[in-house]
């Protein structure tokens, strides 16, 4: 009987050890890509569908939200005459939280979250080859405000896949391939490790 018990003993001790779903307790690494739509709220819009790219860290999710740090960069072509189109680099830190995160929910394949973002950028354009050479390349800079939904989807146990769209209210004030506002949309996808 007493043999007994100290097997079961061990054998407790054992799976009371064994964690089925790692804590989130260190600091994750992030890269991702996708679309860039800027120039949303201009009336007179010539701005294409475009790339970015981002990465970045982000603090442990233990307690269901985080903080993020990210830069990265865009680009997309413009139909306007005289210019090419455009590119920009991206500053951003952010908040997220995952309002259904239970931390002894065991594994989790699917993991919604909100979050706000706030930045700045730095947009030049290029203008094209032309014979009179009349028009000239400007930059400018500014805030960036935004807004994220996505979700958060588990790959193996340190690797997740994050699908976001955020919406950035980007009032550069200038004017940039004769944009006045670059405020749009981003559609990521993004490899947490």
């Amino acid at each position: 009987m007493r043999s007994v018990f100290l097997i079961l003993l061990i054998a407790a001790s054992f799976a009371a050890a064994q964690e089925i779903d790692p804590p989130r307790d260190s600091m994750d690494f992030f890269f991702g890509a996708g679309a860039w739509m800027p120039g949303l709220l201009n009336d007179d819009n010539q701005l294409e569908v475009g790339s970015v790219f981002m990465g970045g860290v982000e603090t442990p999710m233990s307690q269901g939200d985080q903080f993020r740090l990210s830069i990265g960069g865009g680009m997309c072509n413009s139909d306007r005459e005289h210019f090419d189109g455009i590119t920009a680099i991206m500053l951003n830190l952010g908040y997220r939280t995952y309002p259904f995160y239970r931390p002894y929910a065991g594994a989790r394949g699917l993991e919604p979250f909100v979050g706000f973002t706030a930045g700045g950028i730095v947009v030049w354009d290029s203008v094209e080859e032309t014979v009179s050479g009349s028009e000239e390349s400007s930059s400018t800079g500014g805030a960036m405000i935004g807004f994220e939904l996505g979700a958060r989807m588990k790959i193996n146990e340190g690797t997740f896949f994050d699908i976001t769209l955020d919406g950035d209210w980007v009032p550069i004030g200038g004017d940039v391939a004769g944009e006045e506002d670059l405020s749009g949309i981003r559609i990521q996808g993004s490899l947490v490790f």
